[in-house]
């Protein structure tokens, strides 16, 4: 069997570029980095997309992430500022999320 796959155009990069006053938040999930690696990863996935912020986190451990109730974030900037949310619940992840990135 021969699988072909074609490269195709990433859509979080075209968006600021057809609609740029439109407020792009970018999310990098990363598996067992440490977190300065998984802060310039993420700093570097905002730069590529020209995010205003992108959401971070290690999807490693099995207490947070994709299948747990709870996760651990960083949000960070375009100035590079970080801010860590602390493992708790998704939708208190959400709340912080919106808090920190509609001020």
């Amino acid at each position: 069997m021969e699988l072909k796959l074609i490269p195709q155009i990433k859509i979080i990069d075209q968006i600021k570029k057809l609609s740029p006053k439109t407020k792009l938040i970018a999310f990098k999930a990363e598996y067992g980095l440490s977190e300065k690696q998984l802060i310039e990863k993420a700093f570097r996935k905002l730069k590529e997309s020209n995010a205003d912020f992108v959401i971070a986190n290690d999807v490693s451990r099995k207490d947070r992430g994709f299948e747990a109730d709870d996760n651990e974030v960083y949000i960070i900037s375009k100035n590079k500022q970080v801010k860590k949310i602390f493992l708790t619940s998704k939708r208190e992840v959400a709340r912080k999320i919106m808090d920190f990135t509609w001020v």
